[in-house]
């Protein structure tokens, strides 16, 4: 683990903030990664925050920020319908999977299932409207090296159950192949398996997974949770904050839209542990990402109006089913950063 140089290693109460938060950590049978900066003084702490971790659904913020930034350049409206296709569907967590085909639903409304609700099918759907591409353009030209998006849920879904290429390989010899593609054989695969599930019903997807995994993913969690670790969009902690820094800077997109995406974070109902030990007067916007062996979440402590935390708490490697453990530590981590910054000084 390594401290930020400058005003965290010379700053008593950082330090101790730090080493409480390690102490959090220890808790948790798995690799903690943790980027936090407040924004208005610059201090900052990272813990392993420029390791890669399997992103889950925190994926979905930055596909977000390119939904809005092609709002902007006219590219496509928020009025936009798109409509509910056999091949969109996909599995896990939203209610669009179980609704019927041919459901319109504006580009606004995806946006606020796949944020609010986590629904894999909206942003399934926003982002084969927006070009798969496109994200990790975005994540390049904001300067960030490290972040990799560009899996489909469902393609991803469909990789972790033996579907594609490696139907009948070992999960070992299945990841050891993936992680030695480059990104154009992985887009090969990824458009071949669109191409041959095109007409999978969303009855027989979820039929299928539930017989290798079970209904709440129960069974064979270590085989699950090795397939999640590799089949997965892939960033890190401090590269996660550095985008909601920069939505708050009016840097990624307009401050217009940079408020509207924080409004979105704020109501997300998904299983964000951020707020968990918060007082309910206490804003926070946050994304939470949950695979087997993977608990993260990634967001925005409002500790006053003037005072503001991007904190990014990511969990790989997990050894239990649970994620509980994980999150009741990000729960403590959020408490132990909101106290700091209510108490202390801004500059």
């Amino acid at each position: 683990m390594t401290a930020e140089k400058g005003k965290t290693s010379t700053d008593p109460g950082m330090a101790k903030l730090r080493a409480e938060i390690i102490k959090v950590s220890k808790d948790v049978k798995g690799q903690m990664g943790l980027y936090m900066k407040h924004v208005e003084s610059g201090r900052q702490i990272s813990i392993d925050g420029d390791k890669i971790f399997p992103l889950g659904s925190v994926f979905k913020i930055p596909l977000m920020v390119e939904v809005f930034r092609q709002a902007e350049e006219g590219l496509i409206s928020m009025d936009e319908k798109l409509r509910l296709e056999g091949r969109n569907y996909c599995i896990g967590s939203g209610v669009l999977q179980y609704l019927s085909p041919g459901l319109e639903l504006t580009v606004k409304d995806l946006l606020t299932l796949m944020i609010i609700a986590t629904d894999n099918t909206a942003s399934e759907m926003l982002w084969k409207r927006i070009g798969i591409q496109r994200v990790n353009m975005l994540i390049r030209e904001l300067g960030l090296a490290k972040t990799s998006i560009y899996l489909p849920w469902r393609e991803g879904f469909l990789l972790t159950m033996g579907m594609g290429p490696f139907k009948g390989r070992s999960v070992q010899e299945a990841a050891r192949i993936w992680k030695g593609l480059s990104d154009i054989e992985r887009m090969k695969i990824l458009n071949e398996i669109d191409r041959e599930y095109a007409n999978l019903s969303v009855e027989e997807f979820r039929r299928r997974y539930e017989n290798l995994y079970g209904l709440k993913e129960e069974k064979k969690f270590k085989t699950q949770r090795e397939y999640d670790q590799v089949f997965d969009n892939l960033g890190t902690p401090r590269e996660m904050g550095l985008i909601l820094e920069k939505v708050l800077n009016g840097e990624a997109v307009s401050s217009e839209s940079g408020t509207q995406i924080i409004a979105l974070m704020m109501r997300n109902v998904s299983d964000s542990s951020a707020s968990h030990y918060l007082s309910d007067d206490v804003v926070v916007a946050s994304k939470s990402g949950i695979t087997a062996g993977t608990v993260n979440n990634a967001g925005i402590i409002y500790v006053s109006p003037k005072s503001r935390v991007v904190l990014c708490v990511f969990f790989k490697n997990l050894v239990e089913k649970s994620p509980e453990k994980a999150q009741l530590a990000e729960a403590k981590i959020a408490r132990l950063v909101y106290d700091h910054f209510s108490k202390a000084p801004v500059f």
